[in-house]
């Protein structure tokens, strides 16, 4: 299976810099890791969440059980797999998910629509000064509430059944994006990527605690994995 799915008429992308940056997240953290674009899933095009969720049945179809495939096109339910965890997102110019074994969040969002003046009035001046771009903060708050609300609600799911430091489903917080504060920002020169670990004003259990964000065209990506 490919890393990536063109994003087609879109001069603006080079599939062969995207392929780079996925190859990059592959090595750090999960070989596994997979994107899938399209611009023809954005928030502008019609049964575009419908969409998204038609291409991962055909892509994905062995990594789902009968149930989980049953219940893919419910759009109140967030797609589950026994051999993994999918994260969608969506912009106005387009959209997609993405794979890994791992809890994660995924984000994509137009430069041009994110809000500075909001960060500067949710984001301490110390978190925005560390940041190499405002905007990087927006996605990855974004990604990072994804990523812990996913496996917040799993557990709760389970309710007689505690996590790896013996905490009960019942027992997990809720999460807002102004929870989170994006810190330790490293910078990839060589393929133009950032890194980022959050913390969280409330008590969260970290596994992997590492996000990576890249701007590609007139989008900005993120992926956190909790």
């Amino acid at each position: 299976m490919t890393s990536i799915i063109p994003v087609r008429n879109s001069p603006e992308f080079s599939t062969d810099s995207l392929l780079e940056k996925i190859h990059y997240i592959q090595g750090q953290v999960d070989s596994e890791f997979r994107m899938i674009l399209n611009k023809n899933w954005s928030s502008e095009q019609p049964e575009y969440r419908v969409q998204i969720r038609s291409a991962m049945e055909k892509h994905f179809t062995a990594y789902f059980s009968r149930e989980q495939l049953a219940m893919l096109y419910d759009l109140n339910w967030r797609p589950r797999s026994e051999k993994g965890r999918f994260s969608i997102s969506h912009c106005k110019s387009l959209g997609g998910f993405t794979f890994s074994r791992f809890d994660h969040g995924f984000d994509v969002e137009q430069l041009k629509r994110i809000s500075v003046d909001i960060l500067k009035r949710t984001c301490e001046e110390k978190e925005l000064n560390d940041c190499p771009r405002p905007e990087f903060l927006w996605v990855a708050k974004e990604a990072g509430l994804k990523a812990h609300s996913f496996f917040r609600d799993n557990i709760k799911s389970l309710p007689v059944m505690p996590d790896r430091h013996g905490v009960l489903g019942s027992e997990m917080p809720d999460l807002v994006v102004t929870d989170f504060s994006a810190t330790e920002w490293s910078t990839h020169f060589e393929n133009k990527i950032f890194s980022f670990r959050l913390k969280c004003r409330k008590n969260l259990d970290y596994h992997i605690n590492k996000g990576f964000i890249f701007a590609e065209g007139e989008e900005l990506f993120c992926t956190y994995f909790r």
